[in-house]
């Protein structure tokens, strides 16, 4: 299993007796803190061959937030909490948890059902692997190759006040999401998504994916 996996400069195995452990893949999930550039790999992915060919499908995304400036509206939908419920009852969300936020708040996630037949590629948040997820189904990641993306917290910072320039008015928020930890003891593999590295990720990413259905 191990060997199937495509490494390169920013992309490398964390642990390799974990992913040889995961057995047969079925799912990719991406996670990370806030702004380390997960929409970016992702849309590498999506705008691939790989999805236009049926292989890859990266799901749509549901959100139980007011859309910010800065958001990337192709890759989610945002709703009320009553419309996301009634999704999950249509059978429109299957995979979804529950991220907490500062000052008490919570922002349900879920994801569209994957095409069928193509590997489905998440993008996720940290949240999605955290104690409090609630994630449903419970095993819907069992099968899933865990990527983390990385970036120091003083560039996360700077991307976060150039996307969302209207969250700095709120330093409790901005705090909260700044000190999100790092998940390299719950993922198989790490992208390094800053500097130099940060020209070659999104190929490195694509290859790795390739390799998985290839």
């Amino acid at each position: 299993m191990t060997r199937a996996i495509a490494e390169g400069r920013a992309v490398r195995i964390v642990d390799r007796e974990r992913l040889a452990a995961l057995g047969s893949i079925e799912a990719v999930v991406i996670v990370g803190p806030t702004c380390v550039g997960k929409t970016t790999l992702v849309a590498a992915v999506r705008d691939s061959e790989l999805c236009t060919s049926g292989a890859v499908d990266v799901p749509t995304r549901f959100i139980t937030r007011v859309p910010r400036g800065g958001d990337d509206l192709v890759e989610s939908v945002h709703v009320t909490d009553d419309e996301f419920v009634a999704r999950v009852a249509a059978g429109e969300i299957e995979l979804r948890w529950t991220r907490q936020l500062d000052r008490g708040r919570t922002v349900r996630y879920g994801f569209a059902p994957p095409r069928s037949g193509a590997l489905p590629v998440f993008s996720a948040n940290n949240a999605i692997l955290g104690d409090a997820a609630q994630l449903l189904p419970s095993n819907g990641l069992d099968r899933a190759l865990r990527i983390a993306v990385h970036a120091p917290t003083e560039l996360r910072a700077h991307r976060l006040r150039t996307r969302s320039p209207d969250l700095w008015g709120h330093p409790e928020e901005v705090a909260h999401r700044l000190a999100e930890p790092g998940l390299s003891d719950q993922v198989h593999i790490l992208v390094e998504n800053h500097g130099e590295l940060e020209a070659v990720a999104k190929t490195e990413l694509v290859t790795l994916v390739r390799s998985l259905v290839g």
